[in-house]
């Protein structure tokens, strides 16, 4: 089941903490915004097709140019 924090005056975090699933949280503008993330997590995660996009999220447009330039291929 999902958590939620208030965070300062503006912001809500979502939290959800699974057994067998990696912890997974965010931050949002509205409460409902949170609520509604939480529940799609939860949903994929009941259905077990969940996959973790925190990388993916957290990447920047120069380390993926950078992990592409890697790979052999020029710009």
């Amino acid at each position: 089941m999902a958590t939620f924090q208030l965070r300062g005056n503006r912001q809500w975090r979502a939290m959800i903490r699974r057994k067998g699933w990696p912890e997974q949280s965010r931050t949002f503008d509205s409460e409902a915004d949170a609520e509604r993330w939480a529940r799609a997590v939860e949903e994929e995660m009941d259905r077990g097709i969940f996959v973790s996009r925190k990388e993916a999220e957290s990447t920047t447009l120069e380390e993926a140019l950078e992990r592409y330039g890697k790979g052999g291929r020029r710009f």
